[in-house]
């Protein structure tokens, strides 16, 4: 996944990182705790639900990023000293502003960062006590992201829960001495709708289809089952117009009534999904 990051500070501490490099999560909650001549300490969650702090505080300010939001600029500044974070500084594509920034030393040097795509992946740096250096590792601009080689790893094992949808019913009386053949036609339109969620929430900042097989159903002589269609490119969601036709054919005995009734199968499957 290409991203962006600049680090600003001195070269102090012990390193960290703290992102959603691996799985896509992204930042959802920042605190900052400032002291007079640094940032004292930063705490972070990402949309995976994991959480770090970093540095050591006991209170912060805290921002947490509406779904969607994503940071539009950003400015860090060091302590004036070479030595530690001096402040933070974004705004969001919501036109919300968070700042903090040390209390007692001046702002000296304003270092406006590249935000990239502004899909903040989370923070890396150094910290000790304090926060000596940090920055913010965004994911580069990027002009389309498509989700492949999908896999469902339950398929075989789910048991589709099928609720049949009255079609057409017919009655047929054959009063001859002879075998009659008879012939219904049907037809049905139906809704079908395909949807894909991710569990670390990057939907809500980037725009993602999906390229992969769509499961449907099908009724075997032991029942109904899953399979998995041509792979096909298409959005997180999907909703389509079928129409369910065909001809059933009919030989119906003499003397004999024929009652014949047409229902289609629709069921709700809901299938993990990995790659």
């Amino acid at each position: 996944m290409a991203a962006t990051l600049h680090l600003i500070g001195g070269g102090g501490g012990t390193s960290f990182e703290f992102h959603g490099m691996d799985n896509g999560a992204t930042l959802k909650k920042i605190g900052v705790a400032v002291g007079g001549s640094q940032v004292k300490a930063v705490r972070a969650e990402l949309t995976d639900g994991k959480v770090a702090t970093f540095g050591d505080a006991d209170t912060f300010n805290e921002f947490e990023f509406n779904l969607g939001e994503r940071i539009t600029k950003l400015s860090l500044w060091g302590n004036g000293a070479g030595t530690r974070l001096g402040a933070i500084k974004f705004m969001t594509s919501q036109n919300r502003q968070f700042f903090e920034k040390m209390t007692s030393w001046e702002l000296k040097t304003e270092y406006t960062i590249d935000v990239g795509s502004g899909i903040c992946l989370g923070l890396q740096g150094r910290s000790g006590s304090d926060i000596d250096c940090m920055g913010f590792l965004f994911i580069k601009t990027i002009k389309s992201s498509v989700m492949t080689d999908m896999e469902y790893p339950t398929l075989s094992l789910f048991k589709p829960q099928v609720t049949p949808e009255y079609v057409k019913s017919v009655s047929h009386q054959n009063d001859t001495s002879l075998v009659l053949e008879k012939s219904i036609t049907y037809s049905k339109t139906l809704t079908k709708t395909s949807s894909w969620s991710v569990s670390n929430k990057i939907e809500s900042t980037l725009s993602v289809s999906v390229k992969a097989g769509i499961p449907d159903l099908v009724e075997g002589s032991s029942g109904f089952s899953l399979t998995v269609g041509v792979e096909q490119s298409t959005s997180l969601q999907k909703t389509e117009t079928i129409t369910e036709s065909g001809t059933i054919n009919l030989k119906i005995p003499p003397g004999k009534t024929m009652d014949v009734e047409i229902t289609i199968g629709k069921a709700n499957i809901d299938l993990p999904q990995s790659k």
